[in-house]
């Protein structure tokens, strides 16, 4: 493996994963720091372990390797332009199908919540702006 399809490799694990370094790339694989830094000296992360990680995770080993195609298996052949574009929410989609429903539930009430407290903040500004320019008026 060359040194920059290593990087490659290694980048679009980290941002799988939305991590930056190496430390915290090795805590996310569950392998020890030491094995990363030896795939870096030898210039290869072993092809085993990178059909683990596309297993465990439903991520393309055509992707991982080469940066080509869709990132996610279940996208292979029938994605739609959209979800090709980002890949935080092609990340957060394949962490959202691995987790139960309980757990599904609590994350989509948070956000619904999130979202209500958005459009209530933003329609208390436009109110406050109203109050602003009828007391300018006055």
């Amino acid at each position: 493996m060359h040194k920059d399809s290593l990087d490659a490799v290694l980048g679009r694990m980290m941002g799988f994963f939305g991590v930056t370094t190496d430390s915290a790339l090795s805590r996310a694989l569950s392998v020890n720091r030491q094995t990363l830094a030896g795939w870096r000296k030898r210039d290869s992360v072993p092809y085993g372990e990178c059909i683990k990680f596309c297993e465990m995770h439903g991520i393309s080993l055509d992707w991982l390797l080469t940066g080509g195609g869709q990132m996610l298996r279940s996208e292979v052949g029938h994605a739609s332009p959209a979800s090709t574009e980002n890949p935080r929410e092609q990340a957060l989609l394949a962490l959202w199908r691995e987790l139960d429903d309980d757990s599904q539930r609590e994350i989509q009430l948070a956000a619904e919540e999130k979202k209500r407290l958005k459009t209530l903040e933003q329609r208390l500004q436009e109110l406050e702006a109203v109050v602003a320019s009828g007391k300018k008026q006055a």
